[in-house]
Formats: C-alpha cells, structure tokens, sequence
C-alpha cells in the first residue's frame, strides 16, 4: 500500500472538529504528529524489509551454489577419508601384530634367559627365586600351547625339559636336606618304646614348601616324569637308606647267631632237642631273649611306625592330606629295603632251624614269641594297611604317580610275607610235640643191643631239657598246643594243622601246657622201664631205674630260676607244683614205688637164708641174678643148713656190695640214699639179728667164730655203707 493512498484513507475517516472542543482539538494535533512519525517509521521498516529481501534471495542464490560445490567435495572427499580409515586400521593391526611378535619372541627367550638359571640349580636356604624362575618357563609354555604355530614345538619341548631339570633339581635339595637329617642312629642303645629320631624342624620347614611346590608342576609330556612323585620318591629313597643303615645290623647280628653262635649240631632228622651230656644250665645252651629277637622286631616296628608318623606330618605341612594313594605308595617305597632284609634273614633262618631243630629249639620258640608281640597283637596289620589299597578304603590321587619311583606293593609284599613266615615257623615249632614223644619212645627199641649203666640214661637228660624248654616257653607253646588239639601229640600225623593267631594271656589256658608235659613225663617212665630191660640182672635195672626216676623227680621238684616261673608272691615255684601238679606226681611217685619195690626184690637172695621156714632150695626166685653156688646148696641135717644159710647170707651180700660199687646209687640224689638205707636196713637187719640171737648160741657148730663173720652192728654198717 502506498503512503498517499494511506492518508486519504486517514483524511477521510478523520472525524470533524467543532469549535466547542478546543481543547481536545489541541490533543489530538498532537496525536497527528506521531502517527506520522510512526508511518514514517514504518514506511523505512517496509523498505528494508524488500531490500532484506532481496539480500534474502541474493544470498540464497550464493548459499544454493556453495552447497552444490560442497556436495562436489564431498564426493571428491569421501573415497579419500574412507580409504585414510583402512590405513589406519592397518597400522593399529600392525601395532598389535608388533606387539604380539615381540611378546611370543619374549617367550621363545625364555629358554635362552631361563636356562642358565635352572641348570646352576637352587640355594638349598632359599628356593623361592629358583621356584619363581621355573614359573617364568611354565607361564611361556602355556602361552605356546595357546598357539598353533609349529614352529613353537621345538621350544616347548625344551621347556618342558627345563622345568623338569628344575623339579630334579629341587627334589635334589630335599635329599640334601633329608640326608643331614639321616645318620644311622645304633638301635641297641634305645630301649622299648623309646622315641626315635625325627626330622629337625630346619629340615622339615625347607623341604615342605618344595613339596607343595612339585605338587604344582606339570607332568612331563614325553618321559611322564611326575615332580611331585619324584620327589617323594627322593625322600623314600634316602630314609629308606636310613632305615637299611640302622635295622640292617640287627637282622645281619641275628642271622649270624642263629647260623654260627648256636651252631648246627644234630640233624634235624633225629632227636628234635639239645644235646643231653647235661641237664644243667650251662653258657652252651640258648636262654630266651639271648639272641635280641624280641629287641629286633620291637626296633623295626617302632622305626617303620616312626618313619610313617613323620611321612604322614610331611603330607599335612605340604597340604597333600588327600594325596592318600601318595602318601601309601610313598611309605611302601620307603620300608622295601628293610623289610626285604627282614625277610631274606628270616627266611635264611627259618630254613636252617628247620634242619637244625636239635639245637634250635628253643630260639624258634623265642623267634615265635617274639613275632607274636607284633603280629597278633594288630600293630603289624597296622603297618599292612597303611599300604594296601583295598576296595573298602581305595587309595586316592589327583597326582600322577610313577610306578617306577613310587611302587606301592614294593613294602607291602615283604610285610604280608612275614605272616607266611611265622606261620611256617609256627607249623615247624607244632611238628615238635609229636615228635619228641615218638624220638623218646624209639630210644629203647634202637638201642636194644646197647646194655645202659645205672648213671642217669639220656631218656632223663632229653626228658628234662624239653620239659624244662616247655616251661620256659609255656605262654608260647599254650597256643600252638592249642592248634594241635588236646591229646593229638599223642599221634602221628603228616598233614600241617592249620594255625590259629592267638595268644593265651588267661591262665586257665595254661593247663594244655600241664597236659601235654604228664604225657612227656609218662613216655620218659615207659621208655626208662622199656630201657631197663636191656639189663639182664634185675638188681642192676632196679639201680638203673631209681637213679633215673629219682634224679627225674628230684630235679621237676626243685625251685626253678626267677627267668622261668615263679608264684604269683613272687616265691620260687617247681616245674611240678607250676604245670605238672597232683597228675605228674601221682606219675612219679608210682614209677619210684614200683622202681623201689624192684630194687628191695634184688635183697631177697639176703633175706632169704635167714628164714627157717623158708627151705633153701625153693629161694630161687628171689635170687635171679645170684651165682650157682647160692643155688641147691642145702645139706640134709639141720646143723647143716645153719651152716649153709649163714654162709648164703653172706655171699649174697658180698653180692649186692659188689654189684652197688659196679652200679652205685645215684651220689647226688641223698634222700633217695637215705630212703633206700632205711628200707634195706628195717628189711634185713632185724631178720638178721632173729636169726643170729637164736643160733648164736645153738650147737650148729663148734665153732661159730667160724660161720658168724657179723655182727648185727657189722650188718648195718656194711648196708649204711652200700649208700654213702
């Protein structure tokens, strides 16, 4: 709209003015005059407003061009921004390609830079760094098998060598450490139940974390060598050693005495006792525990018991405690050694007793008695099952284990032996009971030809030293007798019984002890009267008798040394009061009866004469052995037959003094002495002094100086002499 047009507009629409508004005339000139300050302002605004414009289209023109020009860039632009990203992505992969090549080249030097590290080996004060070099090969090893690179099995395997020089080499530190700690101890100078050496605490704190260490380390790929079984198997072997320095001198002593100190002496295949040149205790014969047998097993119990208590404190320090497999395969490995030794002189010796039971019968007894205080009382079943991997308790490993290192049937299989071995001993030490009874019962029949003196026979000696033997092993042969079955010794039989473990500790037990000795000492009488009968005079096998029963008697009725019994006081008890009792003297008091009446039979030929009533010529039973003058000497008057019977008298006693100073009476034995003093004194001196007193002073004879030679006094002293 144009201005002009614009006012007559205004001009038009004006209202009219009248003279009687003045005043407000005035105002609105005043009104006019901006109203037209305003449209002039607005006439200028409108005329900018159409050159803005025109600016508006100019610029728009030039801003339509840039953007097509920049649209021109762009496209000449992107090809060069997108191909500047491909670089830049190529040169971040080149970075990383860098970066990865100079990380695996930093682990193929490990070897180069490690190697010289492993093979100088560790400080046996301080293993930490040595351990922390051989992570450093492991950490290399790893990464290499995260790769595919074929170029990497080489240096893999190198490594692999590397850190198994580094196991060896720490399996050698635990050596030299548990080697300082291992000098044979001498086991003689500890008593029962003694504590054994132990590792130090030094020794214990270094090798521990070695342990657990190996635990850590790989198996070899190519040769399997296991770190941790290698280096169990390195502390087995040294106080398996240990063990062999210490225990073997004992078994080596006790092989040695069985073999040369006791000595071969018969062979097995005759008497099955010690020589019987005396019944005494002399230095010749074993006594119990001579040999150290009890100390032996005692010892390798208590060292095998020790070496497994420290074993097993090695496993808990190295945190190992389910490792049981390793732990079971580590302490069979370790007691091998020794046990073979045990067992290779046992078996020796087993062996040489066998053939050389006359002399060894009493070490077998002391042998088994000594294995029953570790067998049977469950503490070698211990040891056995700290070994075995049975289907009840199986054994467990999450370690691999080397055969070859760590064996566990390598100690197992020698301490199961043992149990063989004492069973054979024990099947040896049975055969014994029968058999003395058949060797004494052969003795009269293989030596019938042979006419014994009166002295005391051999039956005595043999009889004695087995009873004797009997009673100082009686908590020993209780249970063997046991397996042989009460009154079976009696028989003969070549089957092997089969064995029960047990040990009587109840003394009501005891009493198979009592019963198999009366069978002894009943087979000892039978076989001296079967032996007496080699002896033509009856006299002279009366002496052999008493001096044999009486000396049989004597001694089975003497106090027994403290070592072989004693009463529960703690006073001197006798073989017959201790185990034979009422039975065995009911035994030796008849034979003794029967042996004396015997011998008082030998005076009938004395006796006889002095009896008037008793014709001359009907004597000659009672004189068996006399000479033929004593024989139908009789006249046929009275005066005569006084005559003959003093002269009988004393030719018969002449006799008997003869015959006691060919076959005396046993010297030692002075009761049975004085008991046979008596008997033969009440027997004939009374007769004698009858018979004298009523002829002394008949008329038989004119002189009686002549027929009398004794008198009563002279009589009772030459008899009292017979027993001196």
């Amino acid at each position: 709209m144009s201005y002009s047009s614009q006012s007559s507009k205004s001009s038009s629409s004006r209202p009219i003015r009248t003279p009687s508004s003045s005043t407000y005339s005035s105002s609105v000139g005043v009104g006019h005059d901006d109203t037209e300050v305003a449209f002039a302002e607005l006439q200028m605004l409108s005329q900018n407003q159409r050159k803005l414009a025109t600016l508006t289209s100019r610029m728009t023109t030039i801003l339509s061009g840039f953007d097509k020009r920049l649209i021109k860039l762009e496209g000449s632009i992107l090809p060069i921004h997108k191909g500047t990203q491909k670089l830049a992505r190529m040169s971040d992969n080149i970075d990383l390609t860098l970066a990865a090549l100079n990380k695996t080249l930093g682990h193929y030097d490990v070897v180069i830079d490690e190697q010289p590290l492993l093979k100088q080996g560790p400080d046996v004060r301080d293993t930490r760094p040595y351990m922390d070099t051989i992570d450093r090969v492991i950490k290399g090893l790893k990464y290499l098998e995260k790769s595919d690179l074929k170029s990497q099995e080489g240096v893999m395997k190198r490594m692999n060598d590397l850190i198994e020089l580094g196991a060896r080499n720490l399996c050698n530190v635990i050596t030299d450490w548990v080697h300082a700690d291992s000098e044979a101890v001498d086991l003689s100078e500890y008593s029962r139940n003694a504590h054994y050496p132990v590792l130090s605490e030094a020794t214990h704190n270094a090798i521990v974390p070695i342990f657990n260490y190996l635990s850590t380390l790989p198996r070899h790929p190519r040769n399997g060598y296991a770190p941790l079984s290698a280096g169990f198997a390195a502390y087995a072997s040294v106080r398996g050693n240990y063990l062999v320095q210490c225990l073997g001198p004992l078994s080596a002593k006790l092989q040695q005495y069985a073999l040369e100190k006791i000595g071969a002496g018969a062979s097995g295949a005759g008497m099955v006792m010690v020589t019987h040149e005396d019944d005494e205790d002399h230095s010749t014969n074993y006594r119990r525990g001579e040999a150290g047998v009890l100390e032996l097993f005692e010892a390798y119990y208590g060292m095998l018991d020790n070496e497994y208590r420290i074993l097993q404190g090695l496993v808990s320090s190295a945190e190992l405690d389910k490792e049981t497999l390793l732990l079971a395969s580590t302490f069979s490995q370790l007691v091998s050694a020794s046990l073979n030794g045990l067992i290779e002189s046992l078996s020796t010796i087993q062996s040489h007793v066998r053939r050389h039971l006359a002399t060894h019968t009493s070490f077998l007894l002391d042998l088994i008695g000594a294995l029953s205080g570790i067998i049977l009382t469950g503490r070698w079943d211990v040891l056995i099952r700290s070994m075995e991997d049975s289907p009840e308790a199986p054994l467990h490993s999450s370690s691999p284990i080397d055969k070859a290192d760590l064996d566990l049937n390598a100690g197992f299989a020698p301490a199961a032996e043992l149990l063989e071995i004492y069973s054979k001993l024990k099947n040896t030490a049975i055969g014994i009971f029968p058999r003395f009874i058949e060797d004494v019962k052969a003795i009269p029949p293989r030596k019938a030809a042979e006419v014994p003196s009166t002295s005391v026979n051999e039956i005595t000696y043999l009889g004695l030293q087995f009873v004797r033997q009997i009673t100082e092993y009686s908590d020993v042969v209780s249970p063997l007798l046991h397996t042989l079955g009460n009154g079976n010794w009696m028989m003969s039989s070549g089957v092997a019984p089969v064995l029960s473990l047990g040990l009587d500790s109840d003394a009501s037990k005891q009493s198979i002890v009592g019963d198999y000795l009366n069978d002894v000492v009943a087979v000892v009488l039978t076989s001296l009267e079967a032996r007496s009968r080699a002896i033509r005079q009856p006299s002279t096998a009366s002496v052999f008798l008493l001096n044999n029963i009486g000396h049989l008697r004597r001694t089975l009725s003497s106090p027994l040394p403290s070592y072989l019994g004693a009463a529960e006081d703690g006073s001197s008890v006798s073989i017959l009061s201790l185990h034979l009792g009422e039975v065995g003297d009911d035994l030796l008091a008849t034979a003794l009866r029967q042996a004396n009446t015997a011998y008082l039979d030998a005076w009938s030929p004395v006796v006889a004469p002095l009896m008037d009533d008793q014709p001359l010529n009907a004597n000659t039973h009672y004189h068996r052995h006399a000479t033929s003058k004593l024989i139908g000497v009789g006249s046929g008057s009275e005066k005569n037959q006084v005559k003959d019977r003093f002269a009988k008298f004393y030719e018969a006693l002449d006799d008997l003094e003869r015959l006691h100073k060919a076959y005396p009476v046993s010297r030692e034995d002075h009761e049975l002495k004085d008991r046979l003093r008596r008997d033969v004194t009440r027997l004939v001196c009374p007769m004698y002094a009858r018979f004298l007193g009523k002829h002394k002073a008949g008329d038989f004879t004119k002189n009686p100086s002549k027929h009398i030679r004794m008198t009563e006094q002279e009589v009772e002293d030459k008899i009292a002499s017979l027993f001196r």
